[in-house]
């Protein structure tokens, strides 16, 4: 049939203008985050998830030659630098990097919207605070949920909570990741006190492998 007899609806979908074959789509036109456009908001998540993978890169290369920068980076952020915490970070972090490359758009959708795309568990309502939450043993769809909090959050300013460090949280809560857990809160150099103390905790929370990362004072 010639192109010209079909209505684009989606980059990789058409239908016909023949009479009596018109087929009806109900198209979601909700904007994602209200303060900006679908279009905008899926540039952010992609200069987001960019910035996010340089930034694992980086620590993959540092954790190879394990000196005594990194090594007090791990200490820092977990609490201990021995070995069994360089080999959690080994074996996790090429996971996060390729959960992070193959990060899309399209994975990260409104918190009301998550019940639709049939993922194995339902997140959490929205609480005013909350930027984010994924399906932890949901692997195979690697689908985040994100709440208007995260909407207002700065891109990058990786000395507190943003856009780039809450993608990372979430991508080191999937149960073939990091199977991470949310034992303390707090994108700041507070968390690292508490990781003193906790280090058994540490290597296993979020925002302490997402400071770990990123956090850049």
């Amino acid at each position: 049939m010639p192109d010209n007899d079909h209505v684009v609806v989606h980059d990789s979908a058409a239908t016909n203008t023949m009479p009596g074959s018109q087929v009806h789509v109900e198209l979601d036109m909700t904007h994602i985050c209200e303060n900006m456009s679908n279009q905008e908001f899926r540039e952010a998540i992609t200069r987001s998830r960019d910035t996010a993978v340089s930034l694992i890169q980086n620590r993959l290369k540092a954790l190879d030659k394990w000196d005594r920068s990194e090594q007090e980076r791990a200490r820092k952020w977990f609490g201990r630098s021995d070995g069994e915490i360089r080999d959690i970070l080994q074996t996790g972090m090429p996971k996060l990097l390729e959960t992070m490359r193959n990060l899309k758009p399209d994975h990260v959708v409104r918190w009301d919207q998550q019940k639709q795309r049939n993922i194995t568990c339902t997140v959490f309502p929205d609480n005013g605070s909350t930027d984010a939450a994924v399906c932890k043993p949901d692997s195979v769809r690697r689908m985040i949920a994100i709440y208007p909090h995260f909407c207002t959050s700065p891109e990058a300013q990786l000395w507190k909570g943003c856009k780039v460090l809450t993608l990372i949280h979430e991508c080191t809560h999937f149960a073939d990741v990091f199977d991470s857990n949310d034992g303390m809160y707090g994108i700041s150099i507070g968390l690292s006190f508490w990781a003193q103390s906790n280090p058994h905790q540490a290597i296993r929370n979020a925002d302490s492998l997402a400071c770990y990362v990123g956090f850049d004072e």
